[in-house]
Parts: C-alpha cells; structure tokens; sequence
C-alpha cells in the first residue's frame, strides 16, 4: 500500500509539472503581457495587506445564477455560506441569532453588465460571468473578528498566532474561503487601492510651437480636423472641474452632457431618466456612489450622480501655506486631451474630443491646520465646512473602478440607442497587484470598441504595473526632450537630458509590457478656478495618446478599438524613441535587448507617438512610416496562453524558440518511458 500511495503522490507531481503553472480557476487568468500571475492570493497577502481597506471584496457573479442580480439575495447566500464554513469548525455558528448578527455586518452591491456578455470576437463564447458585486464588512475586519472572538476554537487560533499581521492574515483567508464558497460567486479578491500616478492666435499655430504638441505633429493634423466628428474620451480620475466649462475657459463645451438625464428638460431629479440604472448621470458620474442611488456627502462635484448630476466647481482651499485642492489631477489629464487657453496651452484634440468626467477617487477632508493628506475612513465625513476643513482626493478602489468601467457599458449613445458613447477611456492610476476582476471587465471594453488607455506608473522599475499591463490596455510610457524642471528632481542637472535629446523620462516605468511612448515631463495644462500648472508623470503621457485615439475615431469613425490601437503602435515615431543622435549616439539604447539572435525587446514600446504618422495612415499611406518595433511587436503584443499560463511575448515567437522547444522532445520522450515503466511496475506490484 505504500508504494502505490507513492506511486500516486509521484504521478501527481508528474502531471502537474507537466500542466504548468495556473490556478485552480485558470479560466480567469488575468490576461497581462508579461509571464507570471500577480493577482492577489493568500500566499502573497503581505505584499497587498497594506493596499486593502480590509473590509470590502470584489466578487464575480456566476451567469448560472443570475437570482443573485438582486443585492439582497446576494447578501443572503453570503451571509449562508459564512454560517456553513464557521459552524464546520464550531456548531455555535448554526443557530439563525448567529445568522442575524452577522448579516447586520454586511453590505453587498450588484453591477450587472448587459453588454458585458458579448461575445469574444475569438469564438469562444461568453463568460460564464455576467458582473461583479462588491461585499462589505461595515466595520472592517475588526467587527468580523470580535464575531469570530464569540467562538472558543477561534479564539485559542488567533491566539495561537498571537494576533496583528498573522491574525490579519487567517481572518482576510477565512473570508476568502467563504466568499468562493458561496453558490454563484465565481471567485472573490480583495478591494485594492491604486494610486493616482503623479511624479512628483490659431491653435494649430500654437500646437505647432508647443512642446509636447509640436513632438506629436498634432499643430500638422488640426487643418485636417475642422469640421470633422466628435469623439468620446473618459477619464476615470479625481474628477473633472466643470467651472473649466465656462465661457472662455480651457475645457468650454468639452463637456458631454447626457441628454437623457437633461434636468434643464424638465425632468425629475433623483430619477434614472434614461433607464441606464444611473441615477441623474447628466454629466458622467461618482463611481464611489454605488449604481442606483445618490451621493449622501457634502454638495456636489464634478462627475456626480448628485441631485441634478452636474457637479459643481471643485474646492479649493489653503491650510499654513499648503493648498489642498480636490480633481486636480483629473482636470489636468482632461485638459490635455481636449484644453484650449489661448496663449497658456492646448491639448491634443480641442475641435474633436468631448470629456465624460467620472470622479473615482474618494473625497476625504482635513482640518486646515492639518499638515498631512491621511484620508482614514474618519475623514470620510458627510458635512464640509470651508471655514475649517480642506478637501483633498483619496485613492482609486477597485470597487470604483469596476463601477467607472461598468458604466460605459451601459451608457448608450444619445442620438443612436443600441451604440456605446465612449471611444476611450483614459487611467492615469495604477497599482502593482493585478485584478481578475479589471481584467475581465478591460477585455469587454476593448470587444466593444472602446480604447483603454493607462499609465505605466512613474518609479523608474520594470515591475509591471496595472491596468497598463492588461493585454488590451494601451501601456504608456513617458519621455522628455528638454533639461531642467521636473525632469532634476533635486538631483544633478546631469541626469537629466541635454535639450534636443529625446530620452525616457527618468521617472518612467518601462518593460516589455509597454506600448508606446508620449510627452511626460513638465506638461502645461489646467487646474481647477482656471489657471493652469505643469506637471510631469506617465498620468501626463496617457492622455497625450488617448487624445489621438480620440482624433483618429473623429476623422474616421468607422475604425474600431482594435484598429486604432494597432494605428498608434504601428506607425509610431521608432527613430525619435530608438535612433541615433546628431553626435552618433543611440537614443534609450539601454532600453533594448536581444534575448536571442535577430529578436529585440524594445522595453519603452513601439516607439513615440506620431499623431501625424498615424494621421497619415488614413489619409495619404505613403506618407506614413511603419515603427521598426512594428514586426516584434506585432509577433506577440498580445500574451500568448499555454496550459492556463500567460507567457512572455516577444521571444516565444523567435525561430531559436522553437528550436529550443524541437530539442526538449527526446528529453520529454524520454521522461514519458521512464513515467510510464514506474506506473507499469507499480500495478504489478501488490497490495
């Protein structure tokens, strides 16, 4: 009996090692461009503990059981299935007062996306998910524990690992546990956080001369534009100042208003007009309000499912010398997509983009005398008093990012039902923990032409970093052409690139995970009460190619996202990112590599954006010029899937490659006799 139990643990072993690398639920593998799996899990909960509000959970809902559209229901069948996994270990949990006391601790939301189950262009059929819900411990993990604290089997395990980051860690695992055991939840993950990315006369004219435009060749492109069709360019940010609405102003009827929701039409307040499940969604919304109902905190602002769903100007206030001042991070990134302040600056697309706002940050308030930005769940207050407060933006949850994605599935077009209104959408957040929940829903938006465009963060690391590494997100990257400014960082001005030269920006992320490149550094544009500020990040970068996306889908509106994409990368400016210097040097030389003979990794993408280039892609192709990087990065741009594993891109599709692979067969055959004479001898074997 004990070498047949070996023979199995050894056949185990064998065919595992054989299966690869996956996960119990490798239908969902995140679908990113590099190798590895990155989401959240239990092993690695130190590194994604601290990005956890430790009290709410993304769940994917399964279509097999679409009762649980309804938020109560969900709420039953979790507050069931935690009853089942704690009574396992002590009977005190099965009586219904434990039941009650437990369901008083939970809240649950449902975002059920009819156009999230098209299907993949692939042929393989819809998910077996048809949205998410959100989970929610009203108290945090502290209310779940002092529950757990009632039962003598917990508290001597708690005990036992003496509490702090280990109890932390048993009781988010417990929760895990019970969550992907509940009957229609395909699988749970924690609510992360993302940061927003910080670092630290005629327009056409005007972009002509204009740095970042000038790179782009958008001053070349704006003749061609006048009088074409209208684009729409989300940002899903801090929110979106819509006093830059006013006449004059830098984003003066950018804005994009929802007709259907119109309150100047006569309709009601607090009603979802056009039936998209939204409540007043006049001009995009707050994605931290959950779908159906009504932001319950101080006024309104600017992306609100407010009453009346306007917004208002965003505060503005100062505390000993420090001013604290809410979207403005997001009015800045709108602003260079579609701003135009005559004599300061103009964005990318001012004729042709319109901007649909949608606040994902939490708003978080401070005393005035307050020093520092701590938003804790404390200072999320329901009342604001200038006097004494200031306002400034939390994080970015992947609860509201989901809710941000979701409603541009179900936000139809206007003047033509049936149609999508957004064309792209623009992150300029990001965060080193994956989601298969954001995965999914970036796969769905990309199957129904809309363009993800995300940041790839500003720490200088090769770490991949998300949503910008999703397979169907546009990674970019940030470059600088000029010395000084943001670009020191208080270092010496010798790290910084000499005027003229074209180099990463020395903040920028890279990796064979990005896309292409775009202006990053020292970036003018507006901030909320109207002036306007520069400032450097790939949150800067993203916008620039949103604002292309933008241009191409208004010129030719027929083109889809997976059209414009392969546009923008394929007849991208490879010489300025990857070419030689009037003295003989290369541009970013350290920023590609062959890992096999002929094949280079280009680690800052196809190239810099060429709005001109990609212009001249649909206008006059002789003109256009195909990026060198084109052919590597077509050949495995996107992740290739083997057993269930996402692997590298570019080197899997090298000749050596597969000659690596011809070489490891009589190796493979030779393990399959020797796997097979062990199972041969272990049957002969008795008892």
């Amino acid at each position: 009996m004990i070498l047949r139990w070996w023979c199995s643990v050894f056949s185990c072993t064998l065919l595992l090692l054989a299966s690869g690398c996956g996960d119990e639920k490798a239908q969902y593998d995140v679908q990113q461009k590099v190798s590895g799996v990155t989401w959240s899990t239990r092993d690695n909960f130190s590194g994604w503990h601290s990005l956890w509000d430790k009290k709410s959970w993304i769940v994917a809902l399964s279509r097999q059981t679409e009762s649980l559209k309804k938020r109560d229901n969900l709420k039953d069948a979790v507050v069931h299935s935690f009853m089942s996994v704690l009574s396992k270990a002590d009977s005190q949990f099965a009586g219904p007062d434990m039941a009650a006391q437990f369901s008083e601790l939970l809240s649950t939301q449902v975002m059920a996306i009819p156009n999230f189950e098209k299907t993949l262009l692939s042929g393989s059929g819809p998910l077996p998910v048809f949205g998410f819900g959100t989970v929610t411990f009203r108290q945090g993990i502290v209310a779940f524990q002092q529950l757990v604290l009632k039962s003598s089997v917990f508290t001597q395990r708690l005990q036992d690992l003496r509490g702090g980051f280990a109890g932390e860690k048993f009781l988010a695992a417990l929760m895990w546990d019970a969550l992907e055991n509940t009957p229609g939840i395909e699988f749970a993950e924690p609510n992360l956080e993302s940061a927003i990315q910080r670092d630290a006369s005629a327009l056409a004219d005007f972009q002509k001369t204009q740095a970042n435009t000038k790179i782009l060749g958008v001053g070349d492109v704006m003749p061609q534009m006048d009088g074409k069709g209208q684009s729409l360019v989300a940002v899903i940010d801090t929110g979106v100042d819509s006093s830059l609405d006013a006449p004059g102003s830098a984003l003066e009827g950018r804005f994009f208003r929802n007709a259907g929701e119109d309150p100047q039409a006569g309709k009601k307040a607090l009603n979802d007009d056009d039936g998209n499940g939204w409540v007043d969604d006049y001009m995009g919304i707050d994605a931290t309000v959950p779908k159906g109902e009504t932001d319950p905190g101080p006024g309104t602002i600017p992306g609100s499912n407010d009453i009346g769903g306007q917004g208002a100007a965003c505060p503005s206030s100062a505390g000993l010398g420090k001013t604290s001042q809410s979207c403005g991070h997001g009015s800045h990134v709108a602003g260079i997509i579609a701003g135009w302040q005559e004599g300061d600056y103009a964005g990318v697309c001012p004729l042709n983009c319109k901007i649909l706002p949608i606040r994902a940050a939490r708003r978080c308030f401070a005393g005035k005398n307050e020093t520092t930005d701590v938003c804790e769940p404390a200072n999320e207050a329901t009342s604001f008093n200038p006097e004494t407060q200031r306002e400034f933006d939390g994080g970015i949850t992947d609860a509201a990012q989901l809710a941000g994605l979701s409603y541009l599935l179900d936000l139809e077009s206007p003047s033509n039902p049936g149609q999508l209104a957004t064309n792209v959408v623009n992150l300029s957040i990001g965060r080193y923990f994956s989601s298969r929940a954001l995965s999914l829903i970036t796969r769905r938006l990309f199957q129904n032409d809309i363009l993800v465009v995300a940041a790839a963060g500003n720490q200088n690391v090769e770490i991949p970093m998300f949503p910008a590494a999703y397979r169907d997100v546009v990674a970019v990257c940030a470059t600088s052409t000029a010395s000084g400014g943001d670009e020191d960082n208080g270092d010496s001005k010798t790290s910084a690139p000499a005027l003229g030269e074209r180099y990463k920006a020395r903040f920028s992320n890279y990796g064979d995970w990005v896309d292409i490149c775009a202006p990053g550094s020292s970036i003018t544009s507006s901030q909320p009460s109207g002036s306007t500020i520069q400032n450097s990040g790939t949150s800067q970068a993203a916008p620039h190619v949103s604002g292309v996306a933008g241009l191409l889908k208004a010129y030719r509106p027929s083109l889809s996202a997976a059209e414009i994409r392969s546009i923008l990368l394929r007849y991208s400016d490879f010489d300025f990112l990857y070419g030689l210097l009037p003295d003989g040097r290369r541009v970013n030389a350290d920023f590609e590599f062959s890992p096999y003979d002929g094949v280079k990794v280009f680690l800052l993408g196809s190239g810099e954006l060429s709005a001109l280039n990609a212009f001249f892609s649909l206008s006059d192709i002789s003109k256009a010029r195909v990026s060198q990087a084109t052919s590597a990065i077509e050949s495995g741009d996107t992740s290739q899937v083997t057993s269930g594993c996402i692997v590298s891109n570019l080197a899997a599709n090298d000749p050596r490659r597969s000659l690596e692979r011809n070489s490891s067969l009589p190796v493979t055959l030779l393990l399959g006799f020797f796997f097979l004479k062990f199972l041969s001898r272990c049957k002969k074997k008795p008892g």
